[in-house]
C-alpha cells in the first residue's frame, strides 16, 4: 500500500483513490496518547483533534480562523442574545439518535455547572443561561457582551440521555461528527472507523521522534504529524517513498515578561529584547524555514508519510 501524508480531513482525499482491503487499517504515529476523548474535559492537543473527528459542534472555523456555521446557524438578537437553529442536514449520533437542541443545551449547562469540574468552564463563564425554545432552536443568553462569543462554542456536543445517565463518554465516545469510536486495544492506541467508508485509522502513541521516524521507514506506521526537528524533516525529504505535506498552523512561540519585575516592567527594554531578535535568522537557521514571523502567512511544518 503506498503511503500518502495528511492530517484526517485531507487523509481522506489523499486515500480515496487508492485500492486496499476493508480491513486494511492506517496507523498514524503519535508523540502522545489522548488524554480524554470526551469534549467537556479534554484540554491536550491529540484529545482536541481526535476530537474534533468523533463529535460534531455548533461553530467550526474557515480557513481565515473566522467562525463558521457547523451543526447550527445563528443570529445575533442583541449583544447578550444569540439564537442558533441547528441545520436540517446536521448528522445524528452515531448510535442513530437524532440530535437535538436538549442535547446541546444538556452539553453546555453540563460545562457550565461548577460542580461538574470541567476545564472548558472558564471559557464559557460568560454563558450566563441556555434556553431550549424547541427542538432545533435554542437561545444562549450572556452575562456580558463578547462579539467573539460563537467562536467560543466550538465544544462537541454529547447526547442528553448519555449525560444524564453518567456514561462514561471517555472510555466509549458517543457523538455525531464523520469518524466513530471503534476500540481500544491497548493503553496508548485507539481505532476510530471513518463513516463514509469503513476505513479504520488506528492513532498510537509513539514518544519518541526517532523511533517514529523508524516506524514509518520501516512501514509499521503510515504517517505522522508535526513534533519533528527540521534536521529530522530535511533527512525524510531526501527517504525515497515519503511524501511530505505542508499547511499553515495556528502555533505560535512567545516570550512571557514578568511586568511587576522593576527592569523588564520598562517598557523601553522590552521593546529592546523585541527588536534584538532576529526572527528570520531563527527561522532560516534553527526551524528550517518552516515558520513564519506574526502577519505574514507561510507553511508551517505539517504531516508526512510514505
Amino acid at each position: 500500500m503506498k503511503r500518502l501524508a495528511g492530517w484526517l480531513v485531507p487523509l481522506c482525499l489523499l486515500l480515496s483513490g487508492c485500492s486496499q482491503p476493508a480491513d486494511d487499517i492506517i496507523r498514524m504515529g503519535l508523540a502522545s496518547a489522548p488524554s480524554n476523548l470526551d469534549p467537556r474535559f479534554a484540554t491536550d492537543a491529540t484529545s482536541a483533534r481526535l476530537n474534533r473527528l468523533l463529535y460534531a459542534r455548533l461553530v467550526d472555523f474557515d480557513e481565515n480562523l473566522l467562525p463558521v456555521p457547523a451543526l447550527a446557524e445563528w443570529e445575533t438578537l442583541s449583544d447578550r442574545h444569540y439564537r442558533f437553529r441547528l441545520r436540517p442536514d446536521r448528522a445524528t449520533f452515531h448510535d442513530g439518535t437524532v440530535l437535538t437542541a436538549r442535547d446541546v443545551a444538556a452539553t453546555y449547562r453540563y460545562i457550565l455547572d461548577p460542580a461538574n469540574g470541567s476545564p472548558q468552564r472558564s471559557a464559557l463563564q460568560l454563558i450566563d443561561r441556555v434556553e431550549v425554545l424547541d427542538g432545533v432552536t435554542l437561545d444562549f443568553h450572556l452575562a456580558r457582551p463578547d462579539p467573539l462569543f460563537p467562536g467560543y462554542l466550538v465544544i462537541g456536543i454529547l447526547p442528553e440521555a448519555g449525560i444524564l445517565a453518567g456514561q462514561p463518554f471517555h472510555e466509549a465516545p458517543l457523538g455525531s461528527g464523520p469518524f466513530r469510536f471503534d476500540s481500544w486495544p491497548e493503553p496508548g492506541r485507539v481505532r476510530l472507523q471513518r463513516l463514509r467508508d469503513g476505513q479504520i485509522i488506528e492513532f498510537q502513541r509513539i514518544a519518541d521522534s526517532t523511533v517514529r521516524i523508524l516506524k514509518l521507514l520501516r512501514g509499521e506506521v503510515d504517517l505522522l504529524q508535526n513534533d519533528l526537528s527540521a534536521e529530522m524533516l530535511d533527512y525524510m525529504q531526501q527517504q525515497p517513498g515519503i511524501s511530505i505535506g505542508y499547511g499553515t498552523g495556528s502555533n505560535f512561540a512567545y516570550l512571557g515578561f514578568n511586568l511587576q519585575d522593576p527592569v523588564t516592567g520598562d517598557l523601553r527594554v522590552r521593546q529592546a529584547v523585541a527588536h534584538a531578535i532576529d526572527r528570520r535568522a531563527i527561522i532560516t537557521h534553527v526551524l528550517g524555514r518552516r515558520r513564519r514571523p506574526p502577519g505574514r502567512r507561510a507553511a508551517a511544518a505539517g504531516p508526512l508519510g510514505r
